[in-house]
């Protein structure tokens, strides 16, 4: 994502209304419906929204909708989703085990 889509993307993201939902967060679609922003497995912001499923290899890239989350966050001081359980890293026969 160059600058140039990300300046246009936080504009539109200061637009949205984000509400803390079970879970995640609700943010209003374009069609009057809305999507749930939620956290995975590596506690990495997702959004259902067609954009962000086209480029969800992207790793830094990021959709309007995920965008208005990290904004609320940072405003409302929240870490993670309301009622959610704490996001568990799978573990990876690379980790270290402590064996004492």
């Amino acid at each position: 994502m160059n600058t140039n889509e990300l300046t246009s993307r936080q504009r539109k993201a200061l637009n949205l209304t984000v509400r803390a939902v079970e879970g995640g967060y609700a943010v209003p679609s374009s069609d009057g419906g809305e999507y749930t922003i939620s956290r995975d497995e590596d506690g990495r912001l997702v959004c259902q929204c067609i954009d962000f499923a086209i480029h969800k290899a992207d790793k830094e890239w990021q959709c309007k909708h995920v965008l208005a989350v990290m904004l609320f966050i940072r405003k409302s001081g929240r870490t993670d989703p309301p009622s959610q359980e704490p996001v568990r890293k799978r573990a990876s026969r690379y980790d270290a085990i402590d064996l004492s």
